[in-house]
């Protein structure tokens, strides 16, 4: 049975030596299940998914960051070090001996393999489509719009006092409550872009390269 290590995210058991056999064609059952069983090895998966090839620093920062849920330039000392030690002696060396990813230890890089593609479908906790930036806002402005017309349609029945309201008043209600939508939907994004560890590259890879 898989030892657990506090802090770890899970299983931190050495994985399976490779099959010579099925070298360079996708990793056994019993791999996918062990890589899988830890938190930070499934970070290190999510991370190369989205950049082909990153410096173990600028790894450890990304893993560290998700695990505590801050941005990196709040990361403390011992927080990443925690990390990075866990990486290279552990994980890092067991998924590169497994082909899910190249670690070139000299050179402190951790790179994509053709084997880290076949995880994608497993780390499918995030989906893109429903927790994408923009998708509940959408909803949010679609509702915002069908209040409009319900407004507009009582005031042209007559429903008092909407049907004695000019159409200035109409207009300033509804552009008022437009810009504060706006407003609070531009700062939710700038916060998001700010704090959140599992942003998509530009952005969030200038941000690790600068302070990781």
């Amino acid at each position: 049975m898989d030892t657990v290590a506090e802090g770890d995210g899970g299983s931190s058991a050495t994985l399976e030596s490779p099959d010579t056999s099925t070298t360079g064609r996708e990793p056994t059952t019993d791999v996918v299940y062990q890589t899988l069983s830890n938190q930070r090895r499934r970070s290190v998966l999510r991370a190369l998914l989205v950049t082909e090839q990153l410096t173990v620093r600028e790894l450890t920062a990304y893993v560290a960051a998700r695990e505590c849920d801050v941005p990196v330039p709040s990361l403390e000392y011992k927080q990443r070090k925690r990390v990075y030690t866990s990486l290279v002696q552990t994980h890092l060396p067991a998924l590169s001996k497994n082909g899910v990813v190249d670690y070139d230890k000299s050179r402190g890089t951790v790179a994509r393999t053709d084997a880290t593609a076949t995880f994608a479908p497993y780390l499918g906790d995030r989906p893109v489509e429903s927790d994408a930036p923009g998708t509940d806002w959408s909803k949010r402005y679609l509702a915002l719009a069908g209040a409009f017309a319900v407004v507009v349609a009582l005031g042209w029945l007559g429903v008092p006092p909407l049907g004695s309201m000019p159409g200035f008043v109409y207009g300033g209600l509804f552009a008022g409550t437009l810009a504060v939508t706006a407003g609070v939907h531009l700062r939710t994004e700038r916060r998001t872009g700010e704090t959140d560890p599992e942003m998509e590259r530009p952005r969030d890879w200038a941000f690790w390269r600068r302070d990781g």
